[in-house]
């Protein structure tokens, strides 16, 4: 009888649901590596690396990257996770963390740039990407050609890869959900080329087409690349275990400064942020930064989570338009409006450089600005705070910022109702440039 129950529960334990793939990543001999803060980073940095020996060796340095808009979200398939850790999902707008190969390219030219070897699939008109998890070709790329019947009438929804050029030009698959698609578990998950170092993505894993283009140029297929893709603390408890490169060849880039200065989203993950000098919509009208990540001093960060705490309650949240300036930028504005009004002379420096200010708005729940007295860095005298011929809605708006942020711990500057200092930080001018930080 004894036996018999050996036999039976060993059959049993054969009818248990295995991994679709082995965690062991003994056979991949390049590992794309992307770290974020936290969960719920968009901000993320990309490395590359391959065998050396026993070991790993980096391939050149980390660049800045961004995932899916509400950050990461566990495989389902994997055993690693902690209950309450966010799991992957169709339409989370979260990017999928895990151990993932990667196969193939694909880009808009019938053939791949120069160097690519992976291999590569041009994306002609009516190529489409199938997130419709009641379709037979869910998580799937198929041809309108190679199909038999009307691409409305075999899937409700899709990606027309083809209408997305500027992302698309060139990509990589990233093999997630793919083997077996699982419907519901995500789909159409690429490298592929960003918007801006400031904008997220709706689940795919993006950075600068020139940062792309060297990438997907390194990987090749007979070294059986992958992408592991993880928040920094869950790298450093897995990595032993999952046997990847040592947690300290993704932090030795950035040295000292991240003493000194960390992302706002480590301490206040549902702040938005969308850093103005990144693009050309600002006084200037050309980019100033190479990377969209709010920066600030620890304590200062403390006291924009503590404001952010206060705004939730009401339904509402921070938009961060400007955090830390190197002073290398301060200098750049100052040769075009020399007014200490409005730009701090950089022979002084301002609180911007210290990482110690913060210019904001606010957002209701849909991520929608709250109207206010005027458009950032306008310097008429309507964005002064003593500005009263203001409709009575708008005048609420700026003194419910300005109040919250009294509160926390921040001072306003009376001739701009966006920007707030730190009363308690103080610190050395730093001239740190964001390719530096953002590695």
């Amino acid at each position: 009888m004894q036996r018999r129950l050996i036999t039976v529960f060993l059959v049993l334990g054969l009818l248990v649901p295995r991994p679709g793939y082995s965690l062991d990543v003994s056979r991949h001999r390049q590992l794309v590596v992307v770290v974020t803060d936290s969960w719920n980073d968009f901000h993320a940095t990309l490395y590359r690396f391959g065998r050396a020996g026993e070991g790993w060796e980096r391939a050149g340095k980390g660049v800045p990257a961004v995932v899916g808009e509400k950050g990461l979200a566990w495989d389902s398939k994997l055993p690693e996770r902690n209950p309450g850790e966010p799991v992957k999902q169709e339409g989370d707008r979260r990017a999928p963390a895990g151990l993932f190969p990667l196969s193939r390219a694909m880009g808009v030219a019938p053939l791949p740039p120069v160097g690519v070897t992976l291999p590569y699939r041009a994306i002609a008109q009516g190529t489409h990407c199938v997130d419709d998890r009641d379709s037979r070709y869910y998580n799937r790329i198929v041809s309108e050609q190679e199909v038999a019947g009307k691409a409305g009438e075999l899937w409700r929804s899709s990606e027309r890869m083809w209408e997305l050029p500027d992302l698309y030009r060139l990509l990589a698959v990233i093999d997630y959900n793919t083997a077996e698609p699982r419907p519901g578990a995500g789909s159409c998950i690429f490298l592929h080329i960003w918007r801006s170092g400031a904008t997220a993505t709706s689940g795919c894993t993006a950075l600068a087409e020139n940062d792309l283009t060297a990438l997907v140029q390194w990987l090749k297929p007979d070294d059986a690349p992958a992408l592991v893709q993880l928040p920094r603390e869950v790298y450093r408890h897995v990595w032993k275990k999952w046997q990847l490169p040592p947690p300290q060849l993704l932090e030795e880039d950035t040295g000292e400064v991240r003493k000194d200065l960390v992302d706002v989203r480590s301490v206040a993950p549902e702040v938005v942020v969308e850093m103005r000098y990144t693009g050309s919509d600002n006084f200037t009208g050309r980019t100033i930064y190479d990377c969209g990540r709010c920066f600030l001093r620890p304590e200062t960060a403390a006291k924009v989570a503590r404001a952010e705490g206060e705004l939730r309650q009401r339904g509402l949240s921070l938009k961060m338009w400007d955090c830390y300036r190197p002073l290398a930028a301060q200098k750049l504005l100052w040769s075009i409006v020399p007014d200490p009004r409005f730009v701090a002379d950089p022979r002084k420096g301002s609180r911007h450089n210290r990482g110690n200010a913060v210019d904001v708005t606010l957002v209701d729940s849909s991520g929608r600005e709250l109207e206010m007295p005027t458009k950032f860095d306008d310097f008429s005298p309507r964005a002064a705070h003593g500005e009263r011929n203001l409709p009575a809605h708008v005048l609420e708006n700026r003194r419910l910022l300005a109040e919250t942020m009294e509160k926390a711990g921040f001072r306003r500057l009376a001739t701009e109702w966006w920007h707030y200092d730190d009363t308690d930080s103080g610190g050395d001018i730093l001239d740190v440039p964001f390719g530096e930080l953002c590695r």
